[in-house]
């Protein structure tokens, strides 16, 4: 189901996308996320297919602990989250600049997240005379 942005239940569907690709991430199945947040399989299902509105923050906030993730992320919509569809990035020690896809970023950064680590991934420069590392140019754009 797709809602438009000036439809109220559009923020439903967002978290209702974010939840599973952050259950997928870890590899959960729906039962497996219901077990660990102590809710039913159907609360999860119902949220999951954004036909359910009427969950609390409380239990967004549940979710979201239990998937170890920033509630934050769970109410984020990508499309309008990622204002550029590619991302700069420049070497601390040779200057060259680069750009990758941002989703590409944002997927590495989503799986660093999983790991612990909120920063965005830095690369190793391809320069063949070149020992440095490639580093976002503006982080705060992504």
């Amino acid at each position: 189901m797709n809602f438009s942005k000036e439809d109220e239940n559009y923020i439903y569907e967002i978290i209702s996308k974010n939840i599973k690709k952050y259950r997928k991430l870890k590899g959960w199945t729906q039962a497996e996320l219901a077990d660990k947040i102590n809710y039913s399989l159907a609360f999860i299902r119902g949220i999951e297919s954004s036909y359910l509105h009427t969950f609390s923050f409380g239990a967004i906030w549940r979710i979201a602990q239990v998937l170890e993730v920033d509630f934050t992320k769970l109410c984020e919509d990508e499309d309008t989250a990622n204002k550029s569809k590619s991302i700069i990035y420049k070497c601390s020690k040779c200057g060259m600049e680069t750009k990758f896809p941002a989703n590409l970023i944002r997927n590495l950064k989503n799986l660093n997240e999983i790991n612990g680590n909120n920063n965005l991934p830095s690369f190793p420069c391809t320069n063949d005379d070149c020992d440095g590392r490639i580093f976002p140019v503006n982080p705060m754009d992504f």
